[in-house]
């Protein structure tokens, strides 16, 4: 049997909070890391999401969500690509269809230094 809805205001429940994720390989904003030895070359991650949640009271997750796991796929890319690391990060985003939206996080996967690789579980 179905629950009756109830004819009195209900409650609104707070909206998830994003949480701090932690990916394969350092990832970072700057254009160099301490003892960047080689490029490897640009990498690439992709997440899409629905367009129609523009008033869903969880967007502040949702989208940080989206930009999260294109940072993973990035990062994932980067660490098969035999990297050390992930520089000069960028976030695109766009429109697939009239319903899906894209966001693309790129960047510059790095080879580094022995001493600075041993030292990378700091930055992440």
């Amino acid at each position: 049997m179905d629950t009756p809805i109830s004819p009195r205001p209900q409650p609104d429940l707070p909206p998830r909070q994003p949480e701090f994720l932690r990916y394969a390989v350092p990832v970072a904003t700057t254009e160099t890391l301490p003892g960047v030895t080689d490029v490897v070359g640009i990498v690439v991650g992709v997440a899409t999401r629905p367009r129609d949640q523009a008033h869903d009271p969880d967007m502040l997750w949702i989208n940080t969500r989206a930009r999260q796991d294109a940072l993973g796929a990035m990062a994932l890319q980067a660490e098969q690509a035999g990297a050390d690391a992930v520089v000069g990060v960028r976030f695109d985003s766009g429109r697939i269809s009239e319903s899906v939206a894209e966001i693309t996080a790129y960047g510059t996967a790095v080879r580094l230094s022995s001493t600075n690789r041993a030292a990378d579980t700091d930055w992440v």
